[in-house]
């Protein structure tokens, strides 16, 4: 099969469709679709999570309600076989509802907020993989950019997978996405 020449375009409107369901509550068990139900495997926070209803699980066990998403960069490449591998960085704020919020909601006051959380960068990897003219994700790798450092001037955090082709006893890097975790604070 050859490359996917629109695969710019491709993982964009996938990073769009994905995160317009998954941000929304009502919308997330939807994302079951975009899943192989044997073949998907997430890596969740070093969790790893084969197949489809196992990874919703996964994605509707989290506590948050709501998310304020800020994506500060897509990456893709087209793979060989007509799939694309995308690299999503960005920052996350949750918002969940909160011991003061749920007292609130039951007796009926309203102006209430809810609980917000310091917003946190995150690294996200999808493999989309062909099946017929669409695609499913095969791959899905989450991590939050959590660092435990005290530096005034801390290095920068930075995000690289490779995918690793075998030839013969070993592996050879097929595709490489590099990006520094630097994010616009304006």
């Amino acid at each position: 099969m050859a490359m996917n020449v629109p695969y710019e375009a491709i993982g964009k409107g996938f990073v769009q469709q994905y995160y317009a369901m998954f941000d929304d509550p009502a919308q997330r068990p939807n994302l079951i679709n975009m899943y192989n139900a044997e073949t998907s495997f997430m890596t969740f926070e070093g969790l790893q999570i084969q197949g489809a209803i196992k990874i919703m699980e996964k994605l509707t066990s989290l506590s948050f309600q709501k998310i304020n998403r800020i994506i500060t960069a897509i990456d893709s490449q087209p793979m060989f076989d007509g799939g694309v591998l995308i690299n999503v960085l960005g920052r996350l704020q949750f918002r969940k509802l909160g011991f003061y919020t749920r007292i609130c909601i039951k007796r009926g006051i309203t102006g209430c907020d809810t609980d917000e959380d310091q917003p946190h960068a995150y690294i996200q990897t999808f493999v989309l993989k062909p099946v017929g003219t669409s695609f499913y994700v095969q791959h899905d790798i989450f991590r939050l950019a959590l660092h435990d450092t005290a530096d005034e001037d801390p290095p920068h955090a930075f995000s690289q997978c490779f995918v690793l082709k075998p030839m013969g006893n070993s592996y050879y890097c097929q595709h490489d996405i590099f990006r520094l975790s630097i994010h616009d604070s304006a």
